[in-house]
C-alpha cells in the first residue's frame, strides 16, 4: 500500500483562511459583542455547517493498493478499481481550461466535487491545486474522469500503473 498526500497549493489556504474568517465574523460578534443581529441561531449555526460539511468532502490523501486506488476523504473515500482504469495522465495543456463547478468547492479547503469543461467535459476534481503540473486525469471504462493532485506525480504514476 502506498499513500500519497494531496497537493495542496497556496491558493486553497489563502481561500480558506478568508472564507473561515468570513463565516466566523458573525460568530465571534456575538459571543464577545453580543450584538442582537448577529444573536439569531441561524446566522451560528449556517456557517458553522458551511464549513463543516465541505470539510468532510475534503481529499486528504490518495491510496494504490494492489488492485484498486483510494481517494481518501475527511469522511470517507472512493474506490477505484484497477481493472476500470483506461489510463492515469496529466491533463493536455486545454483539458481544463473554461472549467466550471457543477457541484463544488473551488477553493475552501480545496478543489472537489463536480466539474466540467468543453473539453474533459464532465468530471469528478478531488484535488488541492488548480495548476496543471501537479494534477493527473483518471480515465475510466464506465467514462468518469477523476482529476487528482497527488505529491510525488512520477511516484503516483508508477505505483498506479505497475503494482
Amino acid at each position: 500500500m502506498n499513500i500519497f498526500k494531496v497537493n495542496v497549493d497556496i491558493t486553497v489556504y489563502i481561500i480558506s483562511l478568508v472564507v473561515v474568517l468570513l463565516l466566523i465574523l458573525p460568530i465571534i460578534d456575538t459571543i464577545f459583542y453580543k450584538n442582537p443581529i448577529a444573536s439569531n441561531p441561524l446566522v451560528v449555526f449556517i456557517p458553522i455547517g458551511v464549513l463543516v460539511i465541505t470539510l468532510l468532502f475534503a481529499p486528504t490523501s490518495y491510496v494504490i493498493t494492489k488492485d484498486q486506488i483510494f481517494i481518501k476523504k475527511v469522511c470517507g473515500s472512493i474506490k477505484l478499481n484497477k481493472a476500470d482504469i483506461i489510463d492515469i495522465a496529466p491533463p493536455m495543456s486545454n483539458d481544463l481550461k473554461s472549467s466550471i463547478r457543477t457541484f463544488a468547492s473551488g477553493g475552501l479547503f480545496g478543489y472537489f466535487g463536480k466539474y466540467k469543461s468543453p473539453k474533459l467535459g464532465n468530471y469528478n476534481m478531488y484535488a488541492g491545486s488548480m495548476k496543471a503540473n501537479n494534477l493527473l486525469v483518471i480515465r475510466m471504462r464506465d467514462g468518469n474522469k477523476y482529476v487528482i493532485s497527488p505529491k510525488r506525480i512520477d511516484e503516483f504514476l508508477l505505483y498506479a500503473k505497475n503494482t
